[in-house]
């Protein structure tokens, strides 16, 4: 719509030059051959394409952290219930104790937790098991809280851009008295960059927020698995 409106008001009152049309054929089939350089262009943003610039490697900066934490945190052994069960029945309960302390994930620090416990209430282990799974899972969730808000904020700080190029394209044609269709749209689509930019940006976090959340919630799931066979071991021990 705004780009009509300028073409309209550009060629108004106007006659056509067939070799500035020729120029112009000329000129759209270079770019067609050379490609759009982005980059470039990008780099013509202004200071918005600087605050995007920064968001990007915030964003990436946490989706590479949040990705070796849960991988190191995240953990589900399968066999590590196995193990305690083992040590139950010899008596061994400092032995399985330290098997889950020295596991250095969030499911073996909940059962050291629970061990830890052994011989209280059982509604208090579970309680405290509860609460330790809680924690772990909150420290998991900490830094996503950052992804969450640059894929909210970048998308508008790149319309914020885009706006401010418009306005700023208007006004030099309010103090220049004319229209140069050329001057306007190459303002105009150096300004059009940071909406693009923003989305993109937007995108890579919030994409990043919604996998590492499901992430935490798929092991949530499991680790209340863990938690339930564990108390049914402290059940039978506590008997």
């Amino acid at each position: 719509m705004l780009f009509s409106i300028i073409s309209l008001l550009q060629t108004a009152g106007t006659t056509v030059d067939p070799q500035a049309v020729q120029q112009q054929q000329q000129a759209a089939n270079k770019v067609a051959e050379e490609g759009v350089p982005m980059l470039t262009i990008m780099m013509k943003g202004g200071f918005v394409m600087g605050l995007l610039a920064l968001c990007l490697l915030i964003a990436i900066y946490f989706i590479v952290e949040r990705f070796i934490y849960l991988n190191n945190r995240a953990k589900i052994d399968y066999n590590l219930v196995s193990s305690i069960r083992d040590n139950l029945k010899e008596n061994r309960y400092d032995s399985a104790y330290q098997l889950c302390s020295r596991t250095n994930t969030a499911q073996g620090q909940m059962m050291a937790t629970g061990l830890n416990l052994l011989g209280a209430n059982l509604r208090e282990i579970e309680s405290a098991m509860e609460t330790r799974a809680n924690i772990e899972l909150s420290a998991m969730e900490g830094n996503l809280s950052y992804l969450s808000l640059i894929a909210r904020t970048a998308p508008m700080l790149g319309f914020v851009g885009t706006i401010w190029g418009v306005i700023n394209i208007f006004y030099t044609v309010a103090q220049v008295g004319g229209l140069e269709i050329g001057a306007i749209a190459d303002g105009l689509y150096i300004k059009l960059v940071t909406s693009f930019s923003g989305l993109l940006v937007g995108i890579i976090a919030f994409v990043g927020y919604q996998m590492f959340m499901r992430r935490i919630d798929k092991f949530a799931e499991r680790l209340q698995e863990q938690s339930l066979q564990l108390m049914e071991l402290l059940t039978k021990a506590n008997h």
